[in-house]
């Protein structure tokens, strides 16, 4: 099953081309200006690298978020667009998830954080067991740094672009039960998606077209004035 995975999520855009859980091609960069400008050309060179076209493409991952307001828009309305013009699956891949997947080779808690602005992060807590298998033991939240480090007393993985603003503030509070690794090689990939969008897929199990939103966490700006 080929299967493409979108990110939008955060500054980097990724795009990824995997063969059920193999990755055969992937593209990063970061999106100096729109995300809308830079999705579509790295999508075109991405399925070019993997010498496949849309029409062989068997379904669809998008991160949908928490993330950039904006990029989770672009990813998702250029996911269903492609889904639904060549009837293809669609699978919303949580961008947290997806992130704390990039880690392989670590035994403690790992946090991916994203920066949410406002002095607040994204953030959720996971714990790899003994099996390999990742499990999840929060929902995404959305906080002040301060109250996500207050939760976290054992070792820590920290990853994501919330580590750059507050990676003093991690090493403060958490001392050497700390660990960050830096968004330029641990930031959300487009194989990553594309494969947890295929263990989907292969249960039989997608997506509603028309119902799937991205995962804001806390509500757009533009909803928060509207409530005022």
């Amino acid at each position: 099953m080929l299967v493409l995975g979108l990110d939008t999520a955060t500054w980097v855009a990724s795009v990824g081309v995997t063969r059920d859980e193999e990755p055969l091609a992937e593209e990063s960069c970061r999106a100096v200006s729109s995300h809308t400008e830079i999705l579509f050309p790295l999508i075109a060179r991405v399925l070019a690298r993997a010498e496949v076209s849309l029409a062989e493409v068997n379904g669809l991952g998008v991160s949908i978020g928490p993330g950039s307001f904006t990029g989770l828009r672009v990813a998702l309305s250029t996911a269903k667009g492609l889904a639904y013009a060549l009837g293809h699956k669609i699978v919303g891949v949580p961008t947290l998830d997806a992130l704390a997947r990039t880690v392989t080779a670590w035994d403690g808690l790992i946090c991916p954080i994203l920066d949410a602005r406002k002095r607040e992060v994204y953030a959720a807590l996971f714990h790899r067991d003994q099996q390999g298998m990742l499990h999840k033991l929060t929902s995404d939240l959305v906080l002040a740094p301060q109250a996500l480090l207050e939760r976290i007393t054992a070792p820590c993985l920290f990853l994501g672009d919330g580590v750059e603003p507050y990676g003093e503030l991690i090493q403060e509070r958490c001392g050497p039960a700390a660990r960050l690794l830096p968004f330029a090689t641990h930031h959300p990939h487009g194989v990553i998606v594309a494969r947890m969008a295929w263990e989907r897929l292969r249960q039989g199990e997608a997506d509603d077209l028309t119902t799937l939103v991205p995962c804001y966490v806390r509500s757009p700006e533009a909803e928060l004035k509207r409530r005022e």
